[in-house]
């Protein structure tokens, strides 16, 4: 895994992130006549397909505003006066759709969410943040200091990057002329946040790590910290990073489902600011960016929502920070040997020095990944059974409740997971469904969050089919041996998983290269029809 070197890593990431720049141009309404003139939601303004804006996407406004002020080759945006007014119309716009009680939609009216009320004022606040904070005119003044009062009264406890998108905010919105806020809510709202970060270094995202939001937690952080200069800003994010190294693999990929909540992407723009001054850090963004300009790479599956989202402003607010990463010289966990299980999360982590990356989630039911340097090349997400309800039992779940059990001696580590695989149906969308999520929604307001949350996310419910996964791993091979009680009791209505979860992430589901890895194959010899077993060698190639 070659690193490349500063001004190489750089020229690659602008050349593969121009041409996402028109993309975003088109999810702008750019006619200064048109009603919805700034809106991001081209589904909205253009395809009429909503009608709402959601207003998540007014974040494509930070792209803008940062490829207005840098000289880049063939950067069409550079000092022209017409993209400035592009961003002021987003502003006005993002302040025009505002609902009465300082919150926001994204994705049904009335919603009054916490993500969409989060991210917009971040951006709002880094364009601010860009222009050295100059004093708003009343209408942006006004829909800030309501989004604030909004924030603080409404706490975000299961997705930890929105609340700290929503806590970084507003430390960049109080150094706005005008603004004002409840400081002592504030500060007790931060010492929470600080206070639930693991030891291991990740903020808790549905129940466990998810690499692809401690990268945007990161982001937050960084930018609290730059706000504030609160120490404990710069501690929290470092200590992230730390966690993110140990799981870049030998490839310079990530393992996917290992995360909580399924994201294959890490941003950059929090680790290459810290990556200035700290040279762990810098080797986390080379060996992820390094390899932009590859077909496979995470940031090509990017869809069109989440080019507005944070994941394309982020790689825009990088590029004026990539040049000046720290030497190189640090040895990324994967280039060395390590072996360790990381207990708070319940995720095992083996690096064969630059031969291969192993990764064991056993508080996702024991899911499985093996990295060589060409890329993953084998990987297991337990098994699904098919119920007579039309429901799907699996074991690939994030789940507190499985008990886990971690052995090592000088020759292997030896996982046990236990529990009930869990059932969950198919969320259709249905024209009545909508009708009647409207109705509630402008019933109720966002007292209706939780309850689409849990039909949504966290649905599922115990079956009657128990599993126990055994993970034996080696310097020379993984072993997996599976075992199923309960009905129902036919072993052959149970198979394989694929890579997709079942749990609803919307930044989840896009296109991974893991998809097309071959269909594994049991060791079933001298096995009852309710054991399963799978051997994965270490000494050849696997694909």
């Amino acid at each position: 895994m070659m690193a490349p070197d500063n001004r190489e890593l750089s020229e690659r990431i602008w050349r593969a992130f121009s041409y996402q720049v028109p993309r975003i141009l088109t999810q702008l309404d750019r006619d200064p006549d048109s009603p919805t003139y700034g809106s991001f939601d081209r589904d909205y303004w253009h395809y009429k397909m909503r009608d709402f804006s959601s207003m998540i996407l007014q974040q494509g406004m930070v792209v803008l505003e940062i490829l207005r002020t840098l000289e880049l080759p063939g950067n069409m945006l550079y000092q022209n006066p017409l993209v400035r007014k592009w961003v002021d119309a987003g502003m006005d716009f993002w302040a025009a759709q505002q609902l009465s009680n300082g919150a926001f939609n994204e994705y049904y009216p009335f919603e009054a969410g916490y993500p969409p009320t989060a991210f917009s004022l971040y951006a709002v606040g880094l364009v601010y943040m860009e222009r050295g904070f100059p004093a708003p005119p009343p209408n942006h003044a006004n829909a800030i200091n309501k989004a604030i009062a909004w924030l603080l009264s409404n706490q975000e406890k299961q997705a930890l990057n929105q609340e700290a998108a929503g806590l970084a905010a507003i430390a960049i919105c109080k150094r706005i002329p005008g603004i004002v806020l409840d400081n002592d809510r504030y500060e007790s709202r931060l010492d929470i946040f600080f206070s639930v970060q693991s030891a291991e270094g990740w903020f808790p995202e549905y129940g466990g790590p998810d690499l692809g939001y401690l990268s945007v937690t990161i982001d937050c952080l960084w930018d609290y910290y730059l706000c504030t200069k609160d120490e404990r800003g710069l501690e929290a994010a470092t200590k992230a990073s730390r966690f993110i190294a140990v799981m870049v693999s030998v490839s310079g990929q990530t393992p996917v489902m290992i995360n909580s909540r399924n994201t294959d992407y890490i941003v950059p723009y929090g680790l290459a600011c810290l990556g200035r001054d700290d040279t762990k850090t810098a080797s986390i963004v080379r060996a992820l960016y390094g390899s932009i300009e590859k077909p496979d790479h995470f940031i090509h599956s990017t869809d069109d929502r989440y080019a507005c989202h944070y994941i394309h402003q982020s790689i825009a607010r990088s590029l004026a920070h990539t040049s000046s990463l720290a030497a190189s010289g640090f040895e990324l966990p994967c280039q060395e040997r390590f072996d360790h299980f990381f207990t708070d999360c319940g995720v095992y982590v083996k690096h064969l020095a630059g031969k291969e990356s192993i990764y064991v989630a056993c508080k996702k039911g024991g899911i499985v990944y093996i990295f060589s340097p060409d890329g993953v090349q084998r990987a297991d997400f337990g098994y699904r059974t098919r119920l007579s309800d039309h429901s799907i039992a699996v074991t690939h779940w994030q789940d507190d409740s499985y008990q886990v059990d971690y052995n090592a001696s000088e020759t292997a580590a030896r996982m046990s997971i236990s529990g009930q695989m869990s059932a969950h149906p198919f969320v259709h969308s249905t024209p009545l469904r909508h009708i009647a999520l409207r109705l509630l929604s402008f019933t109720f307001g966002n007292r209706l969050i939780p309850f689409l949350k849990k039909a949504m996310i966290f649905r599922a419910r115990e079956s009657k089919l128990a599993f126990s996964r055994e993970v034996i791993v080696s310097d020379c091979n993984v072993e997996i041996n599976d075992t199923f009680q309960g009905d129902p009791s036919p072993i052959s209505e149970t198979y394989s998983a694929s890579q997709y979860s079942l749990r609803h992430v919307a930044s989840a589901c896009r296109f991974s290269s893991e998809e097309l890895l071959p269909e594994l194959e049991d060791v079933t010899e001298h096995l009852s029809s309710r054991e399963r077993r799978r051997i994965f060698s270490l000494d050849k190639p696997l694909i």
